[in-house]
């Protein structure tokens, strides 16, 4: 009988320690709900506060980092958000890409400019079917070789980040525009091709296409909105995406693999028109009236994006 006893209690003591692994879960998972519902709420001091428990038991340990570098990075704590990212970015986590821009925001803050392009080219690469539908990504790296004066790297962005934010184009719409109304472009070219020996062949037929915007149509802008015609703008669009991937023979580097030969496919497969009447028709509400859609059309462009937005 006492041997049956010690085995009850030893058998019970197994059992309530294999059931506390699952209590603690529960309870981490229960302080994860909150912290992140106190982030969305704004309270992000409070959430940090459950986070940080969380992460000295190693809960969720990637996913709480990049939660850690979100809230501090909102906060202005630069140098605790770009430390939590890179803890999220450690090898085999699911959360590079999200923590990876708010390292490069971070790096830019930090006026590493150079650096923070590196990154966000690096990311694309590593994840180019999340980076395309980024459009973080998109606009980050559209502005930064923008003021490189490396206006044909920003127009491919730009693009791109048109077509994965259209409910907020109005911004994106005027900064193409008014890439396209540069006049100093030859000036640019001389100056970046003085030293040709230093640039990449993707450089130079980069650099080279900028003259495809002397070609450009001027567009009359709203005085309202600062908009541009819509006539003049998607005719410039079409020229000078046309104009880039006609121009370029082999796609090697990081924009023409990225970027120009997205474009590429869209010209081929007769996708250009979709492509724009998507991208501009949140922003032009009437611009069936340029470019007609069906909605057999629409339908067939997202039946394609399944198979080329990667």
């Amino acid at each position: 009988m006492k041997q049956l006893f010690v085995v009850i209690l030893i058998l019970t003591a197994t059992i309530a320690a294999a059931q506390e692994p699952t209590k603690n879960q529960k309870e981490n998972a229960q302080t994860l709900k909150e912290a992140i519902a106190l982030q969305s709420e704004g309270k992000l001091e409070e959430s940090n506060q459950k986070l940080t428990d969380l992460y000295a038991l190693h809960f969720m340990e990637d996913f709480v980092c990049w939660q850690l570098s979100n809230n501090y990075y909102h906060i202005g704590d630069i140098k605790k958000a770009e430390r939590f990212a890179n803890e999220a970015m450690r090898d085999g986590s699911k959360y590079v890409l999200q923590a990876g821009v708010i390292k490069a925001l971070c790096l830019g803050i930090r006026n590493q400019k150079s650096e923070q392009l590196h990154l966000l080219e690096r990311l694309a690469k590593a994840f180019p079917y999340d980076a395309k539908a980024n459009p973080s990504i998109n606009l980050l790296i559209a502005s930064l070789n923008n003021e490189r004066q490396l206006y044909i790297h920003a127009f491919l962005a730009y693009y791109m980040h048109l077509f994965t934010s259209p409910a907020n184009g109005k911004e994106t719409i005027i900064a193409i525009n008014d890439l396209m109304s540069r006049r100093n472009v030859n000036t640019i070219i001389d100056e970046k091709t003085a030293n040709p020996s230093h640039m990449t062949k993707e450089e130079l037929d980069l650099t080279w296409a900028m003259l495809f915007i002397n070609e450009l149509k001027t567009c009359t802008t709203d005085s309202e909105s600062g908009l541009p015609d819509v006539d003049n703008f998607i005719d410039n669009s079409k020229m000078l995406i046309t104009s880039i991937c006609n121009s370029i023979e082999e796609k090697k580097g990081f924009y023409e693999e990225f970027y120009v030969d997205f474009y590429d496919k869209l010209l081929k497969d007769n996708m250009l028109d979709a492509f724009l009447y998507y991208s501009l028709s949140y922003t032009y509400p009437d611009i069936n009236k340029k470019i007609p859609m069906s909605k057999e059309k629409m339908t067939a462009f997202a039946d394609w994006l399944e198979g080329n937005l990667e």
